[in-house]
């Protein structure tokens, strides 16, 4: 609805992309995973869960020089009309199949079983690392393995659910709780 609006009032296609490629990305975060990603281990596979759209994700990293760091990029489809509108749709179709997430995903889409259905397409991986700070992450981290690990952002919707219901929900996986980026690249460097 907000990009209908902004439309509406004469916000351009320039004025969108120019303002996602401000948005400011921490040096620390962007080391992290370019290191990781530049390491030995070959196993490190990056795949990108995200509930916003393919036209952000593809901006910001483009312009961050990270458009190749993702092996996927699972989020919702989006695209500019002719005339400068950002049409964003769910990933999940809303007059197809809906997901069966009982957790409380948003009905565009289930993080919990995109995240399943990329791994059992991929197979077995010794460790799985998710980094997230919404509550619609917790979805997917209560999936995780005992040898897997979440980093979770402090005083963000993630933390609350975890704290609230992780032990019911049957969490499984390490939690490590961040506050800024730096602690991703120390952490990524021990892995």
């Amino acid at each position: 609805m907000m990009l209908r609006e902004g439309h509406a009032e004469g916000i351009t296609r320039d004025q969108v992309e120019g303002a996602l490629k401000i948005l400011p990305v921490h040096p620390a975060m962007i080391r992290a995973v370019t290191r990781l990603k530049a390491s030995e281990d070959q196993s490190a596979t990056f795949f990108c869960l995200s509930n916003a759209n393919q036209v952000f994700i593809d901006t910001i990293l483009k312009d961050k020089k990270l458009d190749d760091l993702f092996y996927r990029i699972t989020t919702n489809p989006a695209e500019w009309r002719e005339d400068g509108l950002l049409v964003v749709r769910r990933r999940v179709d809303p007059t197809g199949p809906q997901h069966t997430c009982t957790v409380g995903c948003s009905p565009n889409m289930c993080k919990g079983e995109e995240l399943t259905a990329f791994l059992a397409e991929h197979g077995e991986y010794d460790k799985v690392v998710y980094i997230g700070d919404g509550s619609n992450d917790f979805c997917p981290v209560v999936r995780l393995r005992e040898q897997d690990t979440v980093f979770a952002r402090t005083a963000r919707g993630l933390q609350r659910r975890i704290e609230r219901e992780g032990a019911q929900a049957g969490l499984k996986c390490k939690v490590v709780y961040w506050e800024g980026a730096w602690e991703i690249e120390e952490a990524f460097a021990t892995l």
